[in-house]
C-alpha cells in the first residue's frame, strides 16, 4: 500500500483538550463554537475509510452517497448547508469528524471528500449526542491500494 501523508497543521492547536486524569473536557473549538463537550477519549486509533458528508450518506445510502460521483454534492453540502462530514471506515462503521479538523467548514479536511484515507485520533463520546460515533482527527493521510 503506497500512503501520502498530509499534515493538517503544524499548530500545537489539534493536540487533544483532556488533560491527564480528567474525565471531562471543554470543546476543542474557539469562543462561539457549538461543539459538545467530550465525557469519554479512547486511546489513539487509526481508521481507514472513506470521508463523506454524513447526511447525504445517511439519506442515500452508500451506492448514491459516497465516492466521486458524490463529490460535488458532498461539497456543495458543506460549504451551503454546513453538513457534517465523517468517515465510513472499513469495519467500524460512521464516524463523524469532531473537533479541531471540524473548523471553518472542515476546510483542512474538504479536499479529502470522497477518497479513501487513514486517520489518526481518538474516539470520542459527546455529551447529549448519541446518534453517530465522534472522532477527534489528528491526522490525515491519502491511502492508495498499489496494483
Amino acid at each position: 500500500m503506497l500512503v501520502l501523508a498530509v499534515a493538517l497543521s503544524g499548530t500545537a492547536a489539534l493536540s487533544p483538550v483532556l488533560s491527564a486524569g480528567s474525565k471531562v473536557e471543554g470543546p476543542a473549538l474557539s469562543a462561539g463554537s457549538t461543539q459538545e463537550p467530550v465525557i469519554n477519549r479512547s486511546a489513539p486509533m487509526t481508521l481507514t475509510g472513506e470521508i463523506v458528508d454524513i447526511s447525504c450518506y445517511k439519506q442515500k445510502g452508500v451506492a448514491a452517497g459516497t465516492g466521486a460521483a458524490h463529490l460535488d454534492c458532498a461539497k456543495m453540502c458543506v460549504l451551503e448547508k454546513g453538513a457534517a462530514l465523517g468517515i465510513l471506515s472499513d469495519g467500524d462503521g460512521l464516524f463523524r469528524i469532531w473537533g479541531t479538523a471540524a473548523r471553518d467548514k472542515y476546510l483542512k479536511v474538504q479536499p479529502f471528500i470522497g477518497q479513501t484515507v487513514a486517520i489518526t485520533g481518538t474516539e470520542v463520546t459527546l455529551s447529549n449526542n448519541y446518534d453517530v460515533r465522534s472522532f477527534d482527527l489528528q491526522t490525515i493521510k491519502i491511502a492508495k491500494k498499489t496494483p
